[in-house]
């Protein structure tokens, strides 16, 4: 996905995560930066079991490097905005806010039971 001149609204940013739900069969979070007054769009699949695992054990060490394993195995590179990924240092922000934002998607429960 090239770099967007106009800001995608709210609306077309979920109708595209929605199809790419469909075409992925997994659902799809988007992932919307602003930097510099340009709206920065990424995609992102539901992480597997295995990447979850990993990420939840990489937590012990450092968050931004559970994020990172997340945003490499599950970002549709194709379908989001280039920045996300780029090594360049001007969108460094873009990078780690992104492996910041994507741990969000671990979610666990946790054991109720209380012994008596």
């Amino acid at each position: 996905m090239n770099t967007p001149t106009v800001k995608l609204t709210e609306e077309q940013i979920e109708a595209k995560a929605t199809e790419l739900t469909e075409r992925e069969k997994v659902k799809i979070t988007p992932l919307v930066f602003i930097q510099d007054d340009e709206q920065i769009v990424g995609y992102i699949r539901e992480p597997n079991r295995l990447v979850k695992m990993r990420a939840v054990d990489k937590l012990a060490e450092s968050l931004t490097l559970a994020g990172e394993m997340i945003l490499l195995s599950c970002l549709i590179a194709g379908e989001s905005d280039k920045r996300i990924l780029s090594e360049s240092e001007e969108h460094t922000n873009i990078y780690i806010g992104a492996c910041l934002s994507v741990t969000a998607l671990i979610n666990v429960s946790a054991n109720q039971y209380k012994k008596k």
